[in-house]
């Protein structure tokens, strides 16, 4: 598999995962005594910042936090760093994409000035910050304002994945952008790959990652179209799109 189709189905796996996570959902340990009191201690301050916390995102639903807990008081039984609002949002018109999407401090994806015809917006996604890139600074500064439960409120400016899904009767068109890590070779051009091509190298491959791909990096992130086997768009067509769908 090619460095662009491995980040693209890596980035899709990710997404899928994402779901999963509850850093909020760790079993409890068999506990006694001081230590049960020590637990208690930070289920309570933990409690209280959260509910804090969502008393002004009840205002705000659109605000992004990290809370820290440390391990002084979680002896490491859960992650010290975590997010609570709206990290991940998503869309259901495009407009409502774009008014957070345009605050991105990055190349972004926008709709295709040469959008094929009678395709329409379907939903879209933007994966923001994950808790763990905020660790350090949140960690540092609980340290300095010597408090054992910290949260601030976050207003991210980078996205980790965007996808935005078109549809046209049972034909798709996805768009979609992610991190790229500085190691990884820088891709030269446009690859694509057809769902044919694909499903015969890879047989093993999910179906879910059975289509017709476009591939390129632009300004350190890795881009892809994909349309679904079938679909009677030719790669001339994607490279088109390819062209206007970056938001510098």
């Amino acid at each position: 598999m090619n460095k662009s189709m491995k980040i693209t189905v890596a980035a899709l796996s990710g997404l899928l995962m994402l779901g999963s996570m509850n850093v909020a959902s760790e079993a409890a340990p068999d506990i006694s005594g001081s230590t049960a009191a020590a637990v208690s201690k930070v289920e309570q301050l933990e409690k209280e910042e959260a509910a804090r916390i969502n008393k002004l995102l009840e205002d705000n639903p659109d605000d992004s936090y990290m809370v820290y807990v440390s391990n002084e008081l979680t002896k490491g039984k859960r992650l010290e760093t975590f997010a609570m609002g709206n990290t991940h949002p998503e869309y259901n018109t495009y407009e409502d994409y774009w008014k957070k999407a345009s605050t991105l401090k990055e190349p972004v994806l926008k709709q295709p000035k040469n959008l094929p015809e009678n395709y329409r917006f379907v939903s879209g996604k933007i994966v923001g910050p994950y808790s763990s890139e905020y660790h350090n600074e949140m960690e540092a500064e609980a340290k300095k304002l010597k408090k054992q439960v910290h949260s601030k409120k976050v207003n991210w400016t980078k996205s980790n994945m965007i996808l935005l899904h078109y549809k046209n009767g049972t034909h798709y068109i996805k768009f979609q952008s992610a991190r790229l890590d500085p190691k990884d070779k820088k891709q030269k051009g446009y690859t694509y790959i057809t769902a044919e091509e694909l499903k015969k190298k890879y047989p093993k491959l999910g179906k879910k990652f059975i289509t017709n791909t476009l591939s390129w990096i632009e300004n350190g992130k890795s881009f892809s179209i994909s349309t679904n086997p079938g679909n009677p768009l030719k790669e001339e067509d994607l490279i088109k799109m390819a062209k206007t769908v970056v938001k510098k």
